[in-house]
């Protein structure tokens, strides 16, 4: 069945967004809570995600830097991260930032090795990225997590 076609606007809130399980096929383990917003809205410029600490302590945001989603680029993704809630400490390269709620990460260099470590239970994080310049490729490991689109383009 074909979902129906995208409205041209919606408000949803995090508990709308039901969680994504995701499993370490691809060399990595997701925990707490994973809830995908770009395919929940059917964004197609940008990755948006929300990453939930079910406990002090978890690694919301993995450790990595930003390769190419596609063949035709060697830039890697700028990200903004937002800390809606809680608190954390982020590894940005060689440096550890704690960091509160209200807190805005810009990361413009797709090299530089970061991750989000939450230092409380319910700690909220907001990513979003694009590859400057490049058109919008989703990564294979987001096309294997993805659930079923809610609309159709």
């Amino acid at each position: 069945m074909t979902p129906p076609p995208r409205p041209p606007y919606e408000v949803a809130y995090l508990d709308d967004i039901p969680n994504t399980q995701s499993d370490s096929s691809y060399g990595f383990q997701l925990v707490g809570e994973w809830k995908q917003i770009r395919p929940y809205f059917g964004i197609r410029e940008f990755a948006a995600n929300a990453f939930i600490a079910t406990e002090a302590g978890q690694e919301i945001v993995h450790l990595h830097f930003e390769e190419p989603n596609d063949d035709s680029s060697d830039v890697g993704d700028e990200e903004l991260y937002y800390l809606v809630s809680g608190s954390a400490d982020v590894r940005l390269g060689d440096e550890v930032v704690e960091i509160e709620a209200g807190a805005l990460i810009f990361v413009g260099d797709a090299s530089v090795v970061r991750s989000v470590t939450a230092r409380e239970k319910g700690t909220t994080i907001l990513t979003f990225g694009t590859n400057p310049g490049v058109e919008f490729v989703v990564s294979e490991f987001e096309k294997a997590m993805t659930p079923p689109p809610r609309w159709s383009d």
